[in-house]
């Protein structure tokens, strides 16, 4: 859904979608309608397979990088060598991470106290463990970073999402 966003911004001239999954890479491609596009709008879209874990130079040198619902899905060792491999390598003038805030899963019906809300999700933080991780990824890698709620907050447990956005010290 964020790429096919992207692509209905005109002024971004690249766009690249990255997955570790192929499945879902062809999911995308399909949804997408890659294969109807006109030359010069497909041309603007890239997806690549690959794992956001490992140092991937296809993926430096863009201005920004989304990681939308992404970091909750490695395993939580994992989370440094993606640092590394977006922060340090890829190193964009704007990071966005968003993911689950796990206090307000008292809030879904159903979802047992404790639980997450997807399968695959190795991990949900509440909203102090994000901040802490994401100030503590902010300061080791040169980057300001802005904290915030996405969806209708509830005044107990906070929003449903939360999203750090990054911004390397000094860039407007």
């Amino acid at each position: 859904k964020l790429l096919a966003r992207l692509m209905k911004v005109k002024h971004l001239n690249e766009i690249v979608g990255v997955d570790v999954s192929i499945a879902s890479l062809e999911m995308a491609a399909r949804r997408l309608r890659l294969d109807r596009l006109p030359a010069r709008s497909r041309e603007r879209m890239t997806l690549l397979q690959g794992a956001l874990t490992y140092r991937d130079r296809r993926i430096e040198g863009y201005d920004a990088v989304a990681l939308v619902e992404v970091i909750e899905h490695l395993e939580i060792d994992r989370l440094r060598a993606m640092e590394r491999a977006v922060f340090e390598h890829a190193h964009p003038a704007l990071i966005v991470v968003t993911t689950p805030n796990a206090e307000y899963n008292v809030r879904f019906p159903g979802l047992a106290p404790g639980a997450m809300r997807h399968a695959d999700h190795r991990f949900e933080w509440t909203r102090h463990e994000f901040l802490t991780w994401a100030e503590t990824v902010a300061a080791r890698n040169g980057y300001q970073v802005q904290i915030s709620g996405i969806g209708e907050a509830d005044a107990e447990v906070g929003a449903p999402s939360q999203m750090a956005v990054f911004r390397l010290a000094g860039v407007a």
